[in-house]
């Protein structure tokens, strides 16, 4: 553990909370902007399917039938 020596300037029950609060912080910030900013996320928590799903299941346009490859000899 080379940043062991972080713990001489800072005390471990003062930091500890701090980095984890910051974590907290951290991922609650990126998801209120995920939910915000993204219209896919809220729709996929809802459970509709996402958009890239709805065109797979919807655009047959590009389903073509093909035979099956003769055997190897």
């Amino acid at each position: 553990m080379n940043q062991g020596k972080i713990w001489r300037v800072v005390n471990p029950t003062i930091g500890v909370p701090i980095f984890l609060g910051a974590v907290v912080v951290t991922s609650l910030f990126v998801h209120y902007q995920l939910l915000t900013k993204t219209q896919w996320v809220p729709a996929f928590l809802q459970g509709k399917a996402t958009p890239a799903k709805a065109a797979a299941v919807t655009d047959t346009s590009t389903i073509t039938a093909q035979a099956p490859a003769a055997p190897k000899q």
